[in-house]
C-alpha cells in the first residue's frame, strides 16, 4: 500500500471510471487498475464490481466504507504536509478578523513586541468563518476568532479570550429604539447591513433570528 493507491481509490469512488482517474493523475489506466487490485488483495475484499451489461463501475458497500476512512486519512496527510512545509519557514501564519483585530489585537501587541514574537508573525485577514476553515485545513498556525459557541473540534486547542454582546443600530423612529434589549426573534423580519458570509455576524443572525 502507498498514498497514491489511496488517492487513486478515493478518486475512483467519485469518478467510477478508471480512464478518468488516470487522466486526473496523468498516469496510465493499468497503473490505477493495479493500485485497486493491490488494495483489494491487501484487505481480502472486493471494492468495485464491473457491470458490463450497463457499462458501469459499481462501488460495493465495503468500498464505500473504506473510502470513508480514506477521506479522513488523506485529509490528515494533507494537513501534515502543510504543517511540515511551514515548520521550515521563519514566519507564523496568524489569522486575524478585521473587527476583532481592531478591538483586541492592540492589547497584546506590547507583549508580542516584548517577547520578540511580533517579527515572526505574518497575518492573514478574513472573517472568522473563513479563518476557521483555514485553521482546520492547516493553512494557519493560530488565530483570533469570533464564535457563537465553544470550538470543540478535536484538532484545535481553543481558549476564550473575551466575550461581547451583539448590538444593533437603529434610527430614533424605529419601533425597537426605546428598548434597552431585544430578542433575536424580534429581528427576523428586519433588514441588516452586515459583513459577508465569511464573518460570524452573518451566521449568528441566520441562526438566532429564525
Amino acid at each position: 500500500m502507498n498514498i497514491k493507491d489511496f488517492e487513486y481509490f478515493h478518486q475512483l469512488v467519485k469518478e467510477k471510471n478508471f480512464s478518468k482517474v488516470a487522466q486526473v493523475f496523468s498516469v496510465s489506466q493499468p497503473t490505477v487498475t493495479l493500485a485497486i487490485k493491490r488494495l483489494e488483495e491487501e484487505f481480502d475484499t472486493t471494492f468495485f464490481i464491473r457491470d458490463r451489461s450497463h457499462k458501469e463501475l459499481l462501488v460495493t458497500p465495503s468500498g464505500y466504507q473504506f473510502d470513508a476512512h480514506l477521506k479522513v486519512i488523506l485529509n490528515e496527510l494533507a494537513i501534515a504536509k502543510k504543517e511540515a512545509l511551514r515548520a521550515k519557514q521563519e514566519k507564523l501564519l496568524f489569522g486575524l478578523p478585521p473587527i476583532i483585530g481592531n478591538y483586541f489585537f492592540p492589547n497584546i501587541v506590547s507583549k508580542l513586541i516584548a517577547t520578540g514574537l511580533i517579527e515572526q508573525l505574518e497575518t492573514r485577514e478574513a472573517g472568522s468563518q473563513a479563518l476557521l476553515k483555514l485553521l482546520l485545513d492547516g493553512s494557519l498556525d493560530f488565530c483570533l476568532l469570533g464564535s457563537l459557541e465553544p470550538l470543540t473540534q478535536p484538532a484545535l486547542k481553543a481558549e476564550t479570550f473575551a466575550q461581547a454582546s451583539f448590538k444593533i443600530i437603529v434610527s430614533k423612529q424605529h419601533p425597537l429604539a426605546p428598548k434597552k434589549a431585544v430578542y433575536f426573534s424580534e429581528l427576523k423580519d428586519e433588514r441588516f447591513i452586515v459583513h459577508n458570509e465569511g464573518f460570524i455576524h452573518d451566521k449568528v443572525l441566520k441562526l438566532l433570528a429564525q
